[in-house]
């Protein structure tokens, strides 16, 4: 087909597209839209001579979007994103008098970046209304590309940003080990990690970012990882774990620093040459011209560390 520019969506295709994403079944799409499968497929077929391209194959398996349809796709969840946006920003201005702003952060973040930027933003805007939704960077990116979330706060790295997307540097974040309030080593200063040979571990899960700084740690200082027991990617069960026991674990600094300031834990005085990794920042660049959204952006920007050259 020949390409056009008949990209607006209505109401209707948008949920189309999303449904026929989700079910991959022109059938369960129709039958979850409450439309006749006839009236589902002659819409799409509709919105395809509207783009110029095919955007679903029909296949023995079921529907599959082609290339362009993935396009559209994503496009469909823009703009459903969009529509809810606006939504609830009116209702918020109409029934509360207050303006939204929605912050997604991964657990580097959770209790460090996040609630002082919450807290400096509710002080400096009276009618600020924050959500903020805690997830692994993937699920948080995609709902930042569809504009279901104003700003994701966390760990830098790991997957390309999303297109119209761009990330703020806050600073780098070192590791360190952590132990049980009151723990033997706790108080034992020069240690280094070849000390620590012969402890009990909880070590974070096979190809995550912390257990591949935590390997490398080991492999510079010349030392095997030490075995463990218990493997998790749960800062939860991290310190409820090291609380019952004289195991070991890693954690970035300022969320040790976070948890041992509340009597959860102490840090250990041992060298240990690690990096998280770069925390920061990711923001679409249309979003930014909400007044909420440039206000955060704004004191991120006073509140990074300088980068160094």
């Amino acid at each position: 087909m020949p390409a056009r520019l008949g990209t607006h969506l209505k109401p209707r295709h948008v949920e189309l597209m999303i449904a026929l994403d989700e079910e991959r079944n022109l059938g369960r799409a129709a039958s979850r839209l409450h439309m006749s499968q006839p009236a589902a497929s002659k819409a799409l077929t509709q919105l395809e001579e509207q783009v110029g391209y095919v955007l679903f194959e029909r296949t023995s398996q079921g529907t599959r979007p082609t290339a362009a349809g993935t396009v559209m796709i994503l496009h469909a969840r823009h703009t459903l994103g969009s529509a809810v946006r606006v939504a609830e920003e009116l209702q918020a201005a109409q029934e509360r008098g207050t303006t939204l702003l929605r912050l997604g952060t991964l657990p580097s973040a959770a209790v460090t970046v996040a609630p002082s930027l919450i807290a400096a933003l509710c002080q400096r805007m009276p009618a600020l209304e924050v959500t903020l939704v805690e997830g692994v960077l993937d699920n948080l990116l995609d709902r930042l590309s569809v504009d279901e979330l104003d700003i994701v706060l966390g760990r830098l790295g790991g997957r390309p940003l999303p297109a119209e997307c761009e990330a703020m540097h806050l600073h780098d974040e070192p590791i360190c080990i952590v132990s049980a309030p009151g723990h033997a080593l706790a108080s034992l200063r020069g240690q280094q990690l070849r000390d620590l040979r012969g402890r009990s571990w909880i070590l974070p899960l096979p190809g995550t970012m912390l257990r591949e700084r935590l390997e490398r740690a080991f492999e510079q200082a010349g030392l095997p990882v030490p075995p463990a027991r218990i493997h998790t990617n749960s800062l939860l069960a991290t310190l409820a774990h090291i609380g019952q026991s004289d195991s070991l674990a890693v954690m970035p600094t300022a969320i040790a620093g976070f948890y041992r300031d509340r009597g959860s834990l102490d840090v250990l005085p041992v060298r240990i040459d690690a990096n998280f990794g770069a925390i920061g920042a990711i923001y679409r660049q249309q979003g930014a011209r909400m007044p909420a959204v440039q206000a955060a952006l704004d004191w991120l920007g006073q509140a990074r560390e300088p980068e160094v050259r």
